[in-house]
């Protein structure tokens, strides 16, 4: 049987929240609505154009793929600060010490 409610009763998801991260939301968003068409548009290229874009593409994964471990390295570095801007950094762990 459906559980009612009424409509003026607030809905909470049964899903465990606590599980879920919701920080990259945006980015997902972002690529949806930037790289779908662009990937479209990449299918009616040329060969020589295509393998231009590969090698683009390539390279900014590469980019990036360094980038995040040098910011893993190095937390305070100009690489690090860029990731945080652009909400890709690594996550920050904080050090304790023993007393």
């Amino acid at each position: 049987m459906k559980d009612l409610q009424a409509p003026s009763q607030e809905v909470r998801p049964r899903i465990p929240t606590g599980l879920i991260s919701f920080d990259g939301a945006e980015l997902l968003w972002i690529d949806a609505i930037l790289f779908v068409p662009a990937i479209f548009g990449v299918m009616f290229l040329s060969s020589l154009l295509r393998v231009v874009v590969l090698s683009l593409a390539v390279g900014l994964v590469a980019t990036y793929f360094i980038l995040y471990a040098w910011a893993r390295v190095h937390p305070e570095s100009a690489g690090a600060r860029l990731l945080a801007l652009l909400h890709l950094s690594p996550p920050r762990t904080t050090r304790t010490t023993r007393a």
